[in-house]
């Protein structure tokens, strides 16, 4: 098992070179000038020249492409265009919000989803089977900007119970700290963008299960369990659900990934100062070593979070073998 996982982590090598090539070339195929993006559409051809010359903007393409993997490969993502800092410090200071952000959205997902899942699969056929399905095909068609929009109105604006913007103190330094009214000002700003990325991910993962779950119960050794009179209920958790958990881990860790994705739309709808809302800014900026530097953070935390999700099969099927 070590020398698989250490073959991964070499694979993500050319993971993160590829994202970083892909991201370099998908930025000059953009419209615009970051030179009079910054500058402005009155300023001098010489000052849009001179400033170009400052990026680097003049040099070829594929010289600017080496350079670039050579400052990724020291940890160097360049310094911000609009901002004038370092583009790693810019990451660090937003990556916990949502790492944060996207970890509550996973943990609540997993902790209704599955549940649901499960209770469809064992009253399968009745009202509270088709009820599930049905909150499960509404979580999948929902697009995440609308439904974050409605639960403001309705938590926000209406009956004003949770605040609509802006994220309290770290959840986990509050709690370390012992301070409860951070902590529970905190939860309180966490809760409404949590739910809204959270909501697609739980209706997708309630599905999953229902269809995993039936598919075990139909198999021999699980009517071979009951044929020996053991409990309905150690039948479903002990041999079921340890058998249908595969497809559903594999969707998690796929999952998370997507939240941290999905978390611009949702980091921006709230006002969550974490990367996705910094990616924004940068595009509308056209601050190009932000936009690079982020994506390419992003695309190696959802390569670890796979590699991740690899490596806890063995412990869930002892029947994997890593070779």
């Amino acid at each position: 098992m070590a020398r698989y996982a250490a073959r991964r982590l070499a694979l993500l090598l050319p993971v993160v070179l590829s994202a970083a090539v892909v991201t370099f070339a998908l930025l000059l195929l953009l419209p615009g000038d970051p030179a009079v993006a910054l500058l402005g559409q009155e300023a001098s051809p010489e000052e849009l020249s001179r400033f170009r010359h400052l990026l680097g903007l003049d040099r070829p393409v594929l010289v600017q492409l080496g350079l670039y993997l050579w400052r990724v490969a020291r940890a160097d993502f360049g310094r911000s265009i609009t901002l004038d800092v370092p583009v790693l410090r810019l990451i660090l200071s937003t990556l916990p919000a949502t790492l944060e952000l996207a970890t509550a959205s996973i943990v609540v997902a997993v902790l209704a989803g599955i549940p649901l899942g499960l209770l469809a699969a064992r009253r399968r056929g009745t009202v509270v089977d088709t009820g599930t399905m049905l909150l499960a095909q509404l979580g999948v068609s929902m697009p995440v900007f609308w439904l974050g929009v409605l639960l403001i109105l309705l938590f926000a604006v209406r009956l004003n119970w949770l605040p609509s913007f802006g994220r309290g103190a770290p959840l986990l330094e509050a709690l370390l700290s012992g301070d409860l009214s951070a902590a529970l000002d905190s939860l309180r700003h966490l809760l409404l963008p949590t739910v809204t990325l959270a909501f697609f991910n739980l209706a997708l993962l309630s599905r999953l299960t229902r269809w995993a779950l039936l598919e075990v119960l139909e198999e021999d050794y699980v009517r071979t369990a009951r044929a020996k009179g053991q409990h309905e209920r150690v039948v479903v958790f002990r041999h079921a659900l340890r058998n249908a958990l595969l497809p559903i881990v594999t969707i998690v860790g796929l999952q998370f990934g997507n939240a941290l994705g999905g978390a611009v739309v949702t980091e921006t709808i709230y006002g969550w100062p974490g990367m996705g809302r910094l990616v924004v800014q940068a595009i509308g900026q056209r601050d190009f070593p932000v936009v690079q530097g982020a994506v390419l953070i992003l695309a190696l935390v959802f390569s670890l979070f796979n590699l991740l999700v690899d490596l806890t099969y063995a412990f869930i099927d002892p029947r994997i073998r890593y070779e």
